[in-house]
């Protein structure tokens, strides 16, 4: 039993299991519950991310994102910046599908090793998706993700936001790359992955935005795309410039050099394939802390995270984060859509009229199709509208409505908005 158990990561396939049993019971849900609507992007940090950046640049969020979603995805970089790329190792889909596909690839020995000069030319993809993915969503106000997402793809049944062929093309490309490269989607095309590495630089990534914001407030105009194809282009060139030694976060891999044997199965089992067994402290920018190494590792205190037995620090650190996002997500909520048509004085004497419940209010397209409605109508000058609690508050002419009808025009118009 005690080489069992120190061969197996026990924190780490805990934490995918439960996100493949969320999974799960979400899909079975939606087959026995007819007005059961499963939310495959909860809590997606990638989507919340891009769904600030839309917020910041067109005052309105992606799709179907809330705070929860957008608190996440600064929890879990904040993470990826102090103590690893947590999400990557433990609770990415896309990640634990890779890693299973790349244990099959090895049990039938088909995995190839790319050269490092074909590997740093690689990693540039990840990084153009990324730029690509967050000008289109800070353009639009919609996750241009969804239509390539093969995670999104797969769970939402080909959903019709998901564009059939780039899904087919990234379904085929994550499942064949997986078997054959280890993590190929991760390494590769997961424009996620390039943002938490751009985070492990956040020094630089900081220093542009203060740069972008100090001329802003000079009152020069300057598009948003300039200073991300300045992050973007940089973080690829650190990454190849130190993807096997870069700053070491707060936490990472240590090896005893006096206890160890060199045995080598750290670096077998190590799913990034990274070179464990020739380095004292493992900064190499692919480790996201899964731990792998730490439980093969036959010779006691050898391998540790910070020269201390912590193996169980990092699915600590990832909880607390998860825990923190939610909570802080749930005290404030920011509107999808927060958009007034009426003069400063009607505005400043209008009442406030709040109704919750609204399902069809559930994206930013429905919110916005909502929002033009109410703009037909004279006395109505304004609405900000809330897709996490199904909630609009609208501005009215007090001197015209009151609960009563503004409550029956909301229901009436309700009947309008399309399906998303």
């Amino acid at each position: 039993m005690a080489n069992i158990s120190r061969k197996l990561n026990i924190i780490k396939l805990l934490y995918q299991l439960a996100v493949f049993a969320a999974l799960l019971y979400m899909g079975l849900k939606l087959w026995v519950d007819d007005v059961y609507v499963a939310d495959f992007e909860a809590y997606c940090p990638f989507g919340g991310l891009q769904a600030l950046g839309s917020y910041i640049n067109l005052k309105s969020l992606s799709c179907s994102m809330t705070t929860i979603q957008i608190i996440m995805g600064v929890m879990l970089l904040i993470g990826a910046a102090l103590f690893s790329k947590l999400f990557c190792g433990y609770i990415c889909p896309l990640g634990t599908v890779s890693e299973w596909l790349g244990k099959l690839g090895d049990k039938f020995r088909i995995n190839i090793r790319v050269t490092e000069s074909l590997d740093n030319s690689l990693r540039a993809l990840k990084y153009m998706l990324l730029f690509v993915t967050f000008y289109f969503t800070l353009t639009s106000s919609e996750l241009f993700c969804k239509k390539f997402d093969p995670y999104y793809a797969v769970a939402t049944g080909f959903g019709s936001d998901v564009e059939l062929i780039y899904a087919i093309i990234a379904i085929n490309v994550l499942i064949v790359g997986s078997i054959l490269f280890r993590f190929f989607w991760c390494r590769y095309l997961c424009p996620f992955g390039a943002l938490t590495n751009i985070f492990r630089f956040y020094w630089w990534f900081t220093g542009i935005s203060a740069i972008f914001i100090l001329l802003l407030l000079t009152g020069l105009e300057i598009p948003f795309m300039y200073p991300l194809l300045i992050i973007v282009c940089a973080g690829y060139i650190l990454e190849i410039i130190k993807v096997k030694k870069g700053s070491p976060s707060l936490t990472y891999i240590t090896r005893n050099t006096v206890s160890c044997t060199n045995c080598n199965l750290c670096t077998i089992k190590c799913p990034q394939e990274i070179d464990v067994s020739k380095m004292e402290s493992v900064t190499h920018i692919d480790c996201n802390l899964c731990g792998d190494c730490l439980y093969v590792c036959p010779e006691k205190d050898t391998l540790q995270i910070n020269r201390r037995n912590m193996k169980w620090l990092p699915g600590v650190l990832l909880a607390v984060l998860i825990a923190a996002g939610i909570l802080i997500g749930s005290i404030y909520e920011l509107p999808t859509i927060n958009v007034k048509w009426g003069t400063e004085e009607q505005i400043a004497n209008a009442g406030t009229f709040t109704k919750d419940g609204l399902k069809k209010i559930k994206c930013f397209g429905s919110s916005t199709a909502f929002a033009n409605q109410l703009k037909e109508v004279k006395g109505i000058y304004g609405i900000s509208a809330y897709t996490g609690t199904h909630t609009v508050k609208v501005l009215y002419d007090k001197t015209m409505y009151n609960d009563t009808t503004l409550l029956k025009m909301i229901v009436d118009f309700q009947s309008g908005v399309p399906e998303e």
